[in-house]
């Protein structure tokens, strides 16, 4: 076994233990768990890329440093992590801009696309609806935070049937679990507190940082189909 599929293995022990602990309310091993799950995400990145890139580590970072202060129990903490969720966002437009490729779709691909955009437009107004009067004066940063994921997860989805490219698809279950993670996260806080929410968060997040880690060390032209299945 060589050590880039060790540490995969520990990422998954380590989101598996995280959970438990945080179910069965045993705070030690849920506190300690999270900076060693980030670090062993962030010495993933680190060993299975062949080039390292800052820009990349400082992305991780952002994320990282959102998802370390779940561990500080005082409600203003959401201001922050949403104000470092946006940056981080904002940052991931260049992968928009870094991978775009001139779109070419057949009739299976845009009615895939309207149908999918179409659902994320309701999923996406119905909890900005919900949140946004308990948000009060964080509603402006909350419709950002919520936009911005949208954006992304929208034009990840076009990239992806566009170009069909492993690459292209682990950017889209990134942000799809970025999406679910945050928008879980936002009714959790504003609107239904829940242990369920909690829990499925603890999954999706790291589970988004290891497909965005994915995407990272990706190289371009393995293709996942063939042009004779195309608009599948």
């Amino acid at each position: 076994m060589n050590e880039g599929k060790l540490l995969k293995i520990l990422i998954s022990f380590l989101i598996v233990l995280q959970v438990l602990g945080f179910i069965f309310m045993f705070s030690c091993i849920y506190i300690y768990c999270m900076p060693a799950l980030l670090g062993m995400i962030l010495l993933c990145y680190m060993y299975e890329s062949k080039k390292i890139k800052s820009y990349h580590i400082f992305i991780l970072l952002v994320f990282f440093a959102g998802e370390l202060l779940n561990l500080i129990n005082n409600s203003e903490i959401i201001k922050y992590q949403m104000i470092i969720c946006v940056i981080g966002y904002a940052m991931m437009f260049y992968f928009l801009y870094y991978n775009h490729k001139s779109f070419e779709y057949n009739s299976r691909d845009v009615f895939t696309l309207v149908l999918g955009s179409v659902l994320y437009t309701i999923i996406f107004f119905l909890t900005y609806n919900i949140v946004r009067e308990p948000m009060k004066e964080l509603s402006f940063i909350g419709f950002l935070h919520l936009l911005l994921l949208y954006v992304l997860l929208i034009i990840g989805g076009m990239h992806y049937i566009n170009i069909r490219s492993e690459k292209s698809l682990w950017f889209f279950l990134a942000m799809l679990d970025f999406a679910f993670s945050d928008f879980m996260l936002l009714i959790d806080v504003f609107y239904l507190q829940s242990n369920e929410l909690k829990v499925l968060r603890l999954i999706c997040k790291p589970l988004a940082l290891i497909f965005l880690v994915n995407y990272m060390i990706t190289k371009y032209d393995l293709k996942l189909k063939s042009e004779e299945f195309e608009g599948f």
